[in-house]
């Protein structure tokens, strides 16, 4: 068996961030990557335990160089950097499984901790054939593409809340309850990591029940500005051929969702 740990850096317990400020410049940004490494570990644990062959770690936080990497379980390959021509670099149908480890809820999540759909700044909305979707359910159906479910996921309660609307057979760790973008009620630390462990080892047990997200292909994906299609990231999009479908929205049909790259 082999699999991909996708890692975030919003979701790990007691990590809030700053009112105002992107994590990577907050108050518990040191805290939030060692406490993301530690939470992969625990889940690279369980696979390892669980009979994984080889355990991939993604960093998919922002420039792609947040964990510890002298920390990190020294089994796992790491993909690491920005750059990538798709989410998920590497993939393939050889893989038995995704985990998600500190993924955090989309954009307008009420009193979900640190919600946005890629980047705080930019991004709105994400509309994947008329439904809104963030990072959860985008990054599962790009896995999807070849055949490979998601099997667990950690993150606070309204981002597992929202992973298992779409993939209600996953198994998930709640790691915290917000109770606003910069506060929540938050387990500790270390139960938090048995908790993941004991996860792992559950969903690999009941992997022949997960199942991949696919969305019906071709995919219409709209994204919502939050200002003006002027803005630079827009530009980017457009030459890349999105279309303008508003002041702030811009479409694309793509045959696959691994066309997808944010």
């Amino acid at each position: 068996m082999k699999f991909i740990i996708a890692v975030d850096c919003e979701g790990p317990a007691c990590v809030v961030g700053s009112p105002g400020k992107a994590l990577s410049v907050s108050r518990d940004y040191t805290f939030a990557c060692r406490e993301a490494t530690l939470e992969v570990n625990a889940a690279a644990r369980g696979l390892f335990d669980s009979g994984a062959e080889e355990v991939w770690v993604w960093d998919s936080h922002g420039q792609g160089l947040n964990l510890c990497i002298d920390q990190l379980d020294k089994r796992c390959r790491l993909i690491l950097g920005k750059g990538f021509t798709r989410r998920f670099p590497g993939l393939d149908n050889r893989f038995s499984g995704v985990v998600m480890i500190g993924y955090h809820a989309m954009e307008g999540t009420k009193n979900a901790i640190l919600a946005h759909t890629y980047s705080s700044d930019a991004y709105k909305n994400i509309r994947a054939n008329g439904q809104t979707v963030g990072e959860i359910a985008l990054d599962s159906a790009v896995a999807g593409e070849f055949d490979v479910p998601l099997i667990f996921i950690s993150s606070d309660d309204k981002g597992c809340r929202e992973a298992s609307v779409f993939m209600p057979w996953i198994e998930t760790v709640i790691t915290k309850q917000g109770m606003g973008r910069n506060c929540a009620l938050s387990k500790h630390p270390h139960m938090v990591q048995e908790e993941i462990y004991s996860g792992i080892c559950r969903a690999v047990k009941d992997i022949e029940q997960m199942k991949p997200l696919k969305f019906q292909p071709p995919v219409r994906l709209e994204i919502d500005f939050k200002a003006i299609l002027q803005t630079v990231k827009a530009l980017v999009y457009r030459r890349r051929g999105w279309r303008p479908t508003g002041p702030k929205t811009i479409a694309k049909e793509l045959g696959s969702m691994l066309e997808w790259n944010c």
